[in-house]
């Protein structure tokens, strides 16, 4: 009541009226302002608002200002501010209305002296986890000597919680007692850690109107009967499932059994895609312009969690036609087996070459989020519409000519991103190789290896996220094959690579000024990806790069650098976006002063 008699009294008299009985006429808050804060963001004082605010855009109308609507946001505001550390904060309003009902508020707050932790004491129940318990202190979202505030207690909570969880004691308990002396401003926690029995993985069912087989589920599973109990192991067996595209829901649930039983069995609910399904596409970058693609995929064929794809994609830089065939765990066995076939058509800066091709690999899930691949691919492709001075460089290429590959293939790749579309943790590590002798079958001999690093990290709890990552990429002819064709050989620059500079420009260049390509590459990125507002983000990015025409000319020296920046709004299927790139090192700078990409899906 007195919070209503202050904010009235502020507002005046002219928001009443001469009489007590007259109606108010209709307010709007112009502007809100947060001064005094020192440790507590403006906007995170903001967020606990429930007072409708002005928006930033100018084209929006201001909110209607509603006095009891300001004075239940001062009578929360203490108490946020005490889940934060600050138990002395003193908040003011100053409430300024002129003649038009336009209102403007200014918070002004004095948050006082915030409250130390002084004392975190741990007490575990069973003495062998005590160690182990005690080594997570060092990762403890509160400090001793610290601000102490809520959510960290929470966190600290959180943290021997799911170590527990995921560690054989799913019936673990935690409790807390937090001491708090206003006088002194210090805060003592105690924490009694209970883990209760250890427990076990127990029998499996599966559950569902299935045409899958039980032991392509079973094996995607990344724990067995008898292993001790973990969270976070179903949380993996998920993912892996959703993987295989063949389900559209997926729940490993821990039944109930009694509370002397450790065996803790697992149902394995899951229902089915449906077997067919339609993707079209359309878009538009700045270099393969106007694009499409259609996909069809079908399902369970002839049952098995077979998958067929048939994908079609048009861009004025390329066009593919290519069928794969999935057979997961081939004959029963942990291995799957995919199988390609395609026909490309490419138009780029340097050639234009038509291919059709053919690859079969064995894939195998290994343990620390890793998957393996050997297998064979046979490629026949003829290169077109190449400059004569590229011809004299390039001895090894012939227009017209077809070149056949046969090549053995190799490849491991670690996954630990947590999501798919926008990763804000973990990363990808890739390697590749491939090698084309002539006992193969092949006109063309090399051998070529790539290797590939990418890391996400975002700040805290965050959407901010710092983004990088690094490629380097070898070839070398060998046997009867001296020079490699330039449809084989590393391009880099463009979208997808070093922005700032043109598709394919960057390395060695013919007389003309057109690329030729080279034996080596190494590029990378560091980017960071910032919340705006809402789906929308803003980048800002340094990518680096170069192409070498040998391997012994690899030169880090001779590196290109570009800066940028852009903005993505993020969709189910990816982020669109456009960047705005600038060539630090330019190769023309007649021509090359800028780069603007338009983008689906993150850069990398």
């Amino acid at each position: 009541m007195a919070l209503t008699l202050l904010v009235l009294t502020l507002l005046g008299p002219s928001v009443w009226g001469a009489e007590n009985d007259s109606a108010p006429p209709h307010l709007i808050l112009r502007s809100l302002k947060i001064t005094g804060n020192r440790i507590i963001s403006t906007e995170k004082i903001k967020d606990e608002l429930t007072l409708p605010l002005p928006s930033r855009w100018p084209w929006i109308s201001p909110p209607p200002f509603r006095p009891q609507e300001l004075e239940g946001d001062l009578e929360r505001l203490p108490v946020f501010f005490q889940t934060q550390g600050f138990y002395h904060t003193h908040i003011v309003p100053t409430i300024h209305q002129d003649e038009a009902g336009q209102v403007d508020v200014v918070l002004d707050i004095t948050e006082g002296p915030w409250v130390m932790l002084e004392r975190l004491d741990l007490e575990v129940a069973v003495a062998a986890l005590e160690p182990e318990l005690t080594e997570l202190k060092g990762k403890s979202p509160l400090k001793v000597g610290e601000r102490f505030t809520e959510k960290g207690y929470e966190e600290l909570k959180s943290l021997y919680q799911n170590y527990l969880l995921d560690h054989g004691y799913p019936r673990g308990k935690i409790a807390g007692k937090v001491l708090l002396d206003e006088g002194r401003n210090t805060v003592e926690i105690f924490l009694k850690i209970e883990p209760g029995l250890l427990c076990y993985f127990g029998e499996v069912t599966i559950r569902g109107d299935l045409e899958t087989p039980d032991y392509i589920i079973l094996r995607k599973l990344t724990f067995k009967k008898g292993e001790p109990f973990s969270y976070n192991a179903l949380y993996d067996s998920q993912k892996r499932l959703y993987a295989l595209d063949l389900f559209s829901s997926v729940t490993l649930s821990p039944q109930q059994v009694s509370a002397e039983d450790r065996s803790i069995p697992i149902a394995v609910d899951l229902q089915e895609k449906k077997k067919r399904s339609l993707k079209l596409g359309l878009g538009y970058g700045t270099e393969d312009e106007f694009r499409g693609r259609v996909g069809i995929r079908l399902r369970n064929l002839w049952g098995g969690g077979r998958l067929v794809d048939f994908d079609a994609k048009y861009s004025s830089l390329e066009t593919r036609l290519m069928g794969t065939f999935t057979n997961p765990q081939l004959w029963a066995s942990r291995n799957d087996l995919v199988s390609q076939t395609g026909l490309v058509r490419r138009y780029l800066p340097g050639f234009t070459d038509r291919s059709v091709f053919t690859q079969t690999r064995l894939e195998r899930d290994l343990p620390w989020h890793l998957r393996g691949y050997v297998g064979h691919g046979l490629e026949f492709a003829r290169p077109f519409n190449i400059p004569l001075d590229t011809l004299l460089l390039l001895q090894g290429t012939q227009t017209g000519k077809t070149y056949r590959t046969s090549k053995a293939l190799l490849g491991l790749r670690q996954d630990t991103t947590d999501n798919l579309v926008y990763p804000h943790r973990g990363g990808i590590l890739s390697a590749t190789g491939e090698a084309s002798p002539d006992f193969f079958g092949s006109n063309l001999q090399f051998v070529r290896s790539i290797l590939e690093a990418r890391r996400y990290q975002s700040l805290g709890e965050t959407d901010f996220i710092l983004a990088g990552r690094v490629k380097f990429g070898l070839m070398e002819p060998m046997q009867a094959t001296s020079d490699i064709p330039i449809l084989y050989r590393f391009f880099s620059g463009g979208p997808d690579s070093v922005r700032g500079y043109r598709l394919d420009y960057l390395g060695p260049r013919n007389s003309g000024g057109y690329p030729i390509g080279g034996n080596a590459l190494l590029e990378g990125s560091l980017e960071a990806r910032i919340p705006i507002y809402k789906e929308i983000h803003a980048v800002g990015f340094m990518d680096f790069g170069n192409v070498y025409l040998k391997i012994r000319d690899t030169d880090v020296g001779q590196l290109k650098y570009a800066s940028g920046f852009g903005l993505r709004y993020n969709t189910p299927i990816g982020p669109l976006g456009v960047d705005l790139g600038f060539p630090l090192n330019p190769i023309d700078r007649q021509r090359d002063k800028y780069q603007v990409n338009l983008t689906i899906g993150q850069s990398f």
